[in-house]
């Protein structure tokens, strides 16, 4: 097998294609591409968003002060707009440098929250990208976390001792706590002061880590996630504490870093032996210091003091943690960005209005009911006489569609109308018009882009919530409405729609998943990602949105451990077989990478389903988890189990080990690629696959069926390998030969057709264009397969000719 070397683990090594293209680069020279770079492409939507011009506007923000030293708490807040002559605010370039900072807040805050409402198209799809691609932390993303981040106290011991060469720092929290953020800014400050590279390290696919997982790249720093114990499995091994010693020196001889994130329980179970000092003293993230990072950042010259000295927004944020902190930012920001705020009530007196000229009072409240779901306003509009079933599915509909025209909503709304069983019909003038139907929902109407504004922060998240809990009867009908909206059963045109195009669908498909994700994980109910799921699994484009918006949850801070947990329950289905096919799907991509320990186990469950897209995915998902050398011993064995005689996992045996056979690892002046399952490993504890697990999974394989097209790849493969390099020929003749040996004669009989007819493909003969070292080498191979069957088995013997082996 291929040499196990770290290398550079911010370059994108082992990526597999199909055919003869299906190889893993050993040489970890394809690098994941700059951050940089492709953030500027990224936002080609916005303008010239580049990483230069964030960084201007961060130094512009640090201007005139200290910076020997990590950003100060003043840094990180100090955002605000400058209009004094001794400033630059006049020049365009640090004005748009600063925009870019604000733009790039703005967008971080919104994945925090996985609510992805204000973005266009174009940008959203982007920002899901950048979601499942964090091999390296980008420069941008590290200034704009530094430009947010409020330090906790003893922030700053805690960077002084992980500036030292070999630093490891344990942060033992529970996610949402803010231990992912405070790592991102204690990386951000090592990068910006060091260069150092940083990013993710994944655990690895055994429980034990082992040490030559660490990479050898210089000045570097690595935040590593410890997995979960999860199904009466324990992913970390007691000694982990006591492995840190040698972690230490490792990284020590490499001048690079390390932060653990883990919990307290965890901790606590696998500490024994840790260094001391490991584990720094923070104190907790301070919320009116974390509310006003955010919004000096987001809203330069916002009267942030104004807003966080207010009584009731301080008692809004005492005690909140940090997600919980930015739900209240936005809510903030979207108060004071709205021009009109509706009052707590309709009928405020003159005196009430007069008291609060310039409305800030009214935000504040609307601020503090929208913390509340705005629950009480809610129970008033819908008991107002005369109010109608129209009027409510137009208000849940417009909650639904933020963003969308009102002409859309109006029709989704007749068309929800008829799902409930109470018809509309939008001809002519009988039902409410679009005018109407905006003022009784008290929206206004934007007057050109005609979308709504419901003018009160968090009204649309609440309406969706009361009904929700409002009406249990019709959540079914609302969830299976919901789930088909974006699909092609909406038709692309009709009477009412000019049109809704498949970029308007997967705009719309992305909206309602992201708020489903936020539902199923807010209230710990996944029937609307269930729903969403089975509805879109037919249809490429929103599948592959549906599985893109769960593997950015499935890596989320605060969202990921309960996603991981319906992974789990969902590679165990087996009433619905999208659920499954999603898990294996999600396995395939960077979660596979990150938590390679928890894929296998999904991937376990998942191959107890005969389903072929499950099975189809799987292929995809093993290459990924293969990609791990760690992970390779533990992925073949579970293989070689399914592929089992009598086992009730053999179809997914079959495919998974066809997906190993045939693949094939790059080698520098190789004309035929080598299957890695046939290469010798460079080092002592590389795995090696067993010649009789190889021979269960060969024997699998030949059982596929006839159309399977698999066999015949990985054979040709295979004999390839043993053509080019003779020294291959006796493991490779020692395989099939082995895969024959079975104690059902029908089946040897069958097997031993299927492998002499892929043979007979692999090298016809007689044939004009044969080659006679192939012929001889199939023929060769058939001689020992036949002394084998008639039972006078003679042991093979290699001659060696010079320093290669040919067949006696």
């Amino acid at each position: 097998m291929e040499s196990v070397v770290p290398g550079n683990p911010f370059d994108r090594a082992n990526a597999s294609r199909t055919g003869d293209g299906d190889r893993v680069d050993r040489s970890n020279r394809a690098s994941y591409g700059s951050w940089d770079e492709q953030a500027g492409r990224d936002d080609a939507d916005d303008g010239a968003n580049t990483d230069s011009q964030l960084r201007n506007g961060l130094e512009d923000q640090r201007s005139g002060e200290n910076l020997d030293g990590p950003p100060s708490e003043a840094r990180a807040n100090g955002m605000a707009a400058r209009t004094g002559p001794g400033n630059h605010d006049d020049d365009a370039g640090v004005l748009e440098a600063q925009r870019v900072l604000r733009a790039a807040v703005a967008e971080l805050r919104q994945e925090a929250l996985f609510n992805f409402g204000e973005m266009t198209a174009v940008k959203l799809t982007a920002v899901l990208g950048q979601l499942l691609e964090h091999s390296e932390l980008p420069r941008r993303y590290l200034e704009t976390v530094r430009a947010v981040f409020a330090e906790p106290v003893g922030y700053q011991t805690a960077y002084k001792a992980l500036e030292e060469p070999g630093a490891v720092l344990v942060l033992p929290r529970e996610p949402g706590a803010g231990r992912t953020f405070t790592a991102h800014a204690l990386l951000a400050d090592l990068h910006l002061r060091t260069g150092a590279r940083v990013g993710p390290l994944s655990f690895g696919g055994t429980a034990r880590f082992p040490l030559r997982r660490l990479p050898r790249e210089q000045n570097a720093g690595y935040l590593l996630d410890l997995p979960a114990d999860e199904d009466d499995t324990v992913a970390v091994s007691s000694d982990f504490g006591a492995l840190l010693h040698d972690i230490q020196q490792s990284l020590k001889n490499r001048s690079s870093r390390l932060i653990v994130l883990t919990t307290q329980e965890q901790w606590q179970r696998i500490s024994g032996g840790a260094p001391r000092g490991v584990v720094p003293e923070l104190g907790k993230p301070d919320p009116v210091k974390v509310a006003r990072a955010w919004l000096s950042a987001e809203a330069p010259g916002f009267d942030t003091t104004r807003w966080l000295t207010d009584g009731r927004i301080r008692e809004l944020l005492a005690g909140q943690p940090p997600a919980d902190v930015l739900q209240t930012v936005g809510l903030i920001l979207k108060a004071e960005q709205t021009k009109h705020i509706h009052l707590a009530e309709q009928s405020a007196a003159k005196e009430q209005v007069e008291a609060d000229p310039d409305g800030f009072n009214a935000r504040v409240l609307s601020v503090v009911k929208a913390r509340t779901d705005w629950r009480e306003e809610l129970l008033k509009w819908h008991k107002k006489p005369g109010r109608t079933d129209f009027q409510r599915n137009f208000l849940l509909v417009a909650a639904l569609f933020r963003s969308a025209t009102v002409a859309h909503v109006y029709v989704k709304t007749a068309e929800l109308c008829g799902h409930f069983k109470t018809p509309v019909s939008l001809k002519g003038q009988v039902a409410p018009g679009v005018v109407e139907l905006v003022d009784e929902i008290e929206a206004a109407l934007h007057p050109t882009d005609d979308t709504l504004d419901f003018g009160r922060p968090g009204w649309d998240d609440a309406v969706l919530s009361y009904f929700w809990i409002d009406r249990p009867a019709a959540r079914k009908t609302f969830l299976a409405w919901m789930a088909d909206v974006p699909t092609t059963k909406t038709k692309n045109t009709n009477e009412f729609l000019e049109s809704f195009t498949t970029d308007d669908r997967l705009l719309l498909a992305n909206r309602v998943g992201a708020f489903a994700v936020r539902w199923a994980t807010r209230h710990r109910k996944p029937a609307p990602l269930e729903r969403i799921i089975s509805a879109w699994q037919r249809e490429p484009v929103l599948w592959k949105a549906a599985t893109d918006l769960i593997s950015a949850a499935a890596l989320h801070p605060t969202m990921g451990r309960f996603i991981h947990e319906l992974l789990l329950r969902w590679s165990k289905n087996r009433e619905d077989a999208a659920l499954p096919r999603l898990a294996v799907d999600v396995c395939a991509g960077e979660f596979g990478r990150r938590y390679t320990t928890k894929a296998l186990l999904r991937l376990g469950y998942a191959a107890g389903s005969e389903d072929g897209r499950v099975q189809k995915s799987l292929h995809a998902a093993v290459r990924t988890i293969w990609a791990d050398p760690t992970a390779r011993e533990a992925l073949f064995n579970s293989i070689i189990d399914w592929c089992a005689p009598g086992a009730d996992r053999l179809i997914s045996g079959r495919r998974s080990f066809a997906a190993l056979a045939t693949l094939t690892a790059d080698q520098d002046c190789e004309t035929v690629p080598e299957p890695v399952l046939l290469q010798s490993g460079g080092e002592e504890d590389e795995f090696r696959p067993a010649l009789k697990d190889l021979c269960i999974g060969w024997s699998a394989l030949l059982t596929s069926t006839d159309d399977d097209t698999e066999p015949a790849e990985a054979l040709r493969l295979w004999m390839d390998a043993a053509h080019q390099h003779p020294s291959l020929r006796p493991l490779v003749f020692s395989v099939f030969r082995g895969a024959l040996t079975t104690s059902d004669p029908d089946l040897a009989r069958r097997l031993r057709n299927r492998l002499n007819d892929l043979l007979y493909a692999w090298q016809p003969y007689p044939a004009p264009d044969a080659d006679a070292t192939r012929v001889q080498l199939r023929h060769e191979l058939a001689d020992l397969l036949f002394h084998d069957r008639s039972r006078a088995v003679a042991r093979y013997h290699p001659r060696v000719v010079g320093r290669s082996t040919e067949t006696a």
